[in-house]
């Protein structure tokens, strides 16, 4: 590790220290006066007694005074974590800029941003000693009456004022209290009568925090490498080319965030769709997991629309970035129930066209049983479209001697019909044909499930929601001003 020093266990003992300073003890006499006691650093060595004396036996040490010093640090096993920690704090400073006379001032506007990486800290126990040197018992009292009413039974400190140090706070607790250094009985000659005061402290020592600056492109991630390792041209990278500002700079991903598309299930609106902001910390599985289950911390769009400048409600437009190239577009608004929402009314028009008929429903073959749910097969309407999650009487299967298939898909003449997992049926009124085989040649097909109104495509491999689930940062913007 490269050489580094930060002044840490100096800025605890400085902090310490400034506790003591601001008492007053009050003089005797027939005009008292309130002084201020001195605080330093140093414990009574031959040294340090020599250096007060000026190094000269005919100085007497002037008195009160308090002293501070260290006199034991160790590892605190009891607060130790897990030493490969890392915490990533993302920030943004204030822009700042020059006034007519020349000076830097600060604006309301974002400045540059930084990920600052912080390290697993180490615990210590320091222990200190506060030495209080007086010259009569009056004067002792005065001072411990003061300092002693502070720890009940700990005092806070704070050695830094920047938020991003988690080490900054600890406490003082009082462990013991020497009330005299003088031995009885004394001799005619008494030395200074010194009170000590043992405390404790958990400290951290950290290491440095990485700081990475972020850079000029900070709100449109794009991958600019091929899957073959190549460069991509500017027109692969760039996803809205043809949506330039009146200043012709392409528009940007709002603060990188991925935001989730999701139908509202509302019978009456077919085309609403909330849309909410998923953090860099977010995963969600637009499959298989509840919007409400979805995970991560939820953001207000108020307060993103507020840094934005406002919107128009019911005018302003967002779009989404498909695969092909083509974006489905709708206007919004932010919810009145819970802002942390928008209700976005897609348009129908920009939604990609279906290339299938419709599907009655998308069904387990295991667990659906069409004859039972009609009331017989002669009952099942002819043109009753399935997507099957499932095969069912699978080529090796019918191959095998005295196989009989599942009652619930048999033709009308009681035949075994082959489907395959993925594929859409067709009931014809005698038999279930397959309207749709999966293939990866059959790529890029849409149909429309009429039990929820959801589209999905097939994308070669699996069945997908056509536009609905997660849209990652470069793939969404807004368009306030529409």
């Amino acid at each position: 590790m490269d050489y580094f020093y930060d002044g840490q266990i100096r800025r605890y003992v400085t902090q310490f220290m400034r506790v003591f300073i601001g008492f007053k003890y009050k003089t005797g006499g027939s005009v008292p006066e309130e002084r201020h006691i001195p605080v330093m650093y140093g414990d009574m060595t031959r040294q340090v007694a020599g250096i007060i004396k000026d190094n000269s036996e005919n100085k007497m040490s002037t008195v009160p005074k308090v002293a501070c010093y260290i006199s034991g640090l160790e590892l605190d096993t009891s607060r130790l974590a897990d030493p490969t920690f890392i915490s990533k704090v993302q920030i943004r400073e204030r822009s700042y800029e020059f006034d007519n006379t020349g000076d830097p001032v600060y604006s309301g506007n974002q400045g540059g941003g930084y990920t600052v990486e912080r390290l697993m800290p180490t615990p210590f126990k320091l222990t200190m000693k506060c030495d209080i040197w007086t010259s009569n018992t009056d004067q002792k009292l005065q001072i411990l009456e003061q300092i002693l009413v502070l720890f009940n039974p700990s005092l806070e400190i704070q050695t830094t004022d920047n938020y991003l140090d988690w080490t900054s706070l600890s406490v003082i607790y009082i462990n013991n209290i020497n009330f005299s250094s003088r031995t009885i009985p004394q001799g005619a000659e008494s030395e200074i009568d010194i009170c000590t005061l043992e405390f404790e402290m958990p400290v951290w020592i950290t290491p440095p925090a990485k700081v990475k600056r972020l850079g000029i492109v900070r709100s449109v991630i794009s991958n600019v490498f091929s899957e073959n390792g190549d460069v991509l041209n500017l027109n692969d990278l760039s996803f809205n080319l043809g949506n330039r500002g009146t200043d012709n700079s392409v528009r940007r991903t709002n603060d990188n965030y991925s935001v989730l598309l999701l139908s509202a299930n509302n019978p009456s609106i077919p085309n609403l769709y909330n849309v909410s902001i998923l953090d860099v910390d977010q995963i969600a599985n637009v499959l298989r997991i509840p919007l409400t289950n979805k995970f991560g911390k939820d953001i207000n769009w108020e307060v993103i629309f507020e840094q934005q400048g406002g919107y128009i409600a019911g005018l302003s437009k967002i779009h989404f970035l498909q695969p092909s190239g083509y974006e489905v577009t709708g206007t919004f608004t932010v919810n009145a129930i819970d802002p942390n929402y928008l209700s976005v009314t897609i348009d129908r028009d920009t939604v990609p066209s279906n290339t299938l008929d419709a599907l009655t429903a998308i069904i387990d073959p295991y667990n659906f049983n069409p004859k039972k749910t009609f009331n017989g097969i002669a009952n099942i309407p002819v043109g009753t479209r399935y997507l099957m999650l499932d095969a069912v009487n699978s080529s090796v299967n019918r191959g095998q001697s005295g196989y009989d298939g599942p009652d619930a898909w048999k033709n009308l003449d009681s035949s075994d019909p082959e489907i395959l997992e993925n594929s859409i049926i067709e009931w014809n009124g005698d038999e279930w044909v397959t309207v749709f085989t999966p293939t990866e040649q059959n790529e890029n097909n849409y149909v429309t499930n009429l039990t929820t109104g959801i589209q999905y495509k097939w994308d070669g491999q699996q069945w997908l929601k056509s536009f609905e689930g997660e849209y990652t940062a470069g793939f969404w913007r807004f368009d306030l001003d529409a």
